[in-house]
């Protein structure tokens, strides 16, 4: 995948010097990750490659995810499209305490059949149902986000016995039967620590910056009070308590998305983090440019141009391989698609018209049926509908 912002952002071809270990990363879908097991056997020993380390380190905890990625890789080469996608992104709050400038939720417009804003909580009983059909699936991994802060979510099983959002992550493994559970978050969040008592397995915590100025540029609160200290004391509390615990789990990613006001805070970044107990990687990440949604506000004209080549006629990704779900049970063509434009309306049993909702059709006839099946022709054919024709985001899923 190439950077959406080349000339803005940080760039480096050689290693690059982590405390005296010479690190360049290891190459991920999305960026450039930098292991601390792999950077303390550095440490260790001058003799070892810390990227390899920590490469075979991340293999090992999850061994099925190599080969669930090459077999969807294979399938996308030869446009077969699997009965039931094995990987989840969904929705379960698009609510969030942050008006991050390269974020979507900016410019989200959901809304239901009736045309109705959907802003919210997902309800329990909507995210069952889409659990309760997964089980039935060989499904490998799900991530519990898209726009929202998943930490804000709660909500009421049947019982009326409050939940949050741990009690979603053991649902999607137990009930659900996914493999791989993984959540995103801000960190400027009180229950970060709920989620040790889940069988979390990814955890990534988007800080974007190493100093006041640039981290609230990047990461303004929603309530236009500044939150730097308060974030960081909330994310070192947390991983302090995590070292404290002996926990291995969650795999505690700290982010820092590579864009112009970061690019000379990268290096300092990796070294700060990667030496935090309870930390297990620090990532820097490619910056999406969200194209269709935020126009030029995130990277230039010039800038998108370069990357509007690169995926040229390319039928997305994720349309072969990426089932999703929006915070009222919509089921959507993809996860980038802030206003719903992906949202197919259906006729209902009793006549009426409504959105493709989990409440009134199942993920399996989504997936397979005319909508889903249409769109991935257009794309193929090179022709693209809105939001499809302007993104630059069809190219990260599967490498």
């Amino acid at each position: 995948m190439l950077l959406v912002n080349p000339q803005t952002a940080f760039q480096w071809t050689g290693s690059l010097d982590i405390h005296g270990v010479p690190m360049k990363g290891i190459r991920e879908k999305q960026g450039h990750s930098f292991t601390r097991i792999g950077y303390l056997a550095g440490k260790e020993s001058a003799a070892c490659d810390p990227d390899e380390v920590g490469s075979l380190h991340r293999q090992q905890l999850r061994p099925l995810s190599k080969p669930t990625l090459l077999q969807a890789r294979q399938e996308y080469a030869q446009r077969q499209v699997p009965t039931f996608p094995r990987y989840f992104i969904i929705e379960p709050t698009n609510v969030c305490n942050k008006v991050c400038p390269f974020c979507t939720i900016n410019v989200m417009d959901r809304r239901d059949a009736d045309g109705k804003v959907v802003k919210g909580f997902m309800p329990w009983g909507t995210f069952m149902r889409l659990m309760e059909e997964t089980w039935h699936y060989p499904v490998y991994g799900i991530s519990l986000y898209q726009l929202g802060e998943s930490f804000l979510w709660h909500g009421k099983d049947e019982s009326g016995r409050t939940l949050n959002i741990s009690d979603m992550v053991n649902a999607a493994k137990r009930v659900g039967g996914f493999r791989a559970v993984n959540l995103s978050t801000n960190g400027d969040v009180p229950n970060l620590a709920c989620i040790f008592d889940s069988e979390l397995d990814d955890l990534i915590i988007s800080i974007d910056g190493m100093t006041k100025s640039v981290y609230e540029e990047n990461r303004p609160g929603a309530s236009g009070l500044e939150t730097f200290e308060r974030t960081i004391d909330r994310v070192r509390e947390f991983l302090e308590a995590k070292q404290q615990r002996g926990l291995s789990k969650p795999f505690v990613r700290m982010q820092i998305i590579n864009k112009d006001n970061t690019a000379d805070q990268i290096v300092d970044f990796i070294r700060h983090w990667i030496d935090v107990p309870g930390v297990d990687d620090v990532f820097v990440k490619d910056l999406d440019s969200m194209r269709s949604w935020l126009g030029s506000t995130v990277v230039s004209d010039e800038e998108d141009r370069l990357k509007a080549d690169r995926v040229a006629l390319m039928p997305c990704q994720h349309l072969f391989a990426i089932g999703s779900m929006v915070v009222n049970g919509d089921l959507n063509g993809c996860c980038h698609d802030a206003q719903n434009q992906l949202v197919q309306t259906v006729t209902l049993p009793d006549g009426r018209t409504g959105n493709a909702n989990i409440h009134n059709m199942s993920f399996v006839d989504w997936w397979n049926g005319a909508f889903m099946t249409d769109l991935r022709g257009e794309h193929c054919e090179g022709h693209f509908r809105m939001p499809c024709r302007d993104c630059r985001e069809r190219d990260p899923w599967l490498g």
